[in-house]
């Protein structure tokens, strides 16, 4: 079992930018992922790949919650 992602499913992202030291920064959230090449930041759905930040998850759900309409 491979753990890539499917094909079609990893994008390039906007919002990083490459620091001095040769490691990407995301600035999608506040904790400003800093990484290397084959490292995912904190939320695991976006990582470094061949000097940028890749989404790995584009088109599926990246979390799933059973809560009931109806609540008593």
């Amino acid at each position: 079992m491979s753990l890539r992602p499917p094909e079609g499913s990893i994008v390039d992202t906007r919002y990083w930018h490459l620091l001095d030291d040769g490691r990407v920064q995301c600035d999608v959230c506040p904790r400003a992922c800093k990484l290397h090449d084959g490292q995912r930041g904190l939320c695991f759905v976006r990582g470094a790949e061949r000097g940028r930040i890749k989404l790995f998850s584009y088109g599926r759900s990246s979390g799933f919650c059973v809560d009931p309409i109806e609540k008593k």
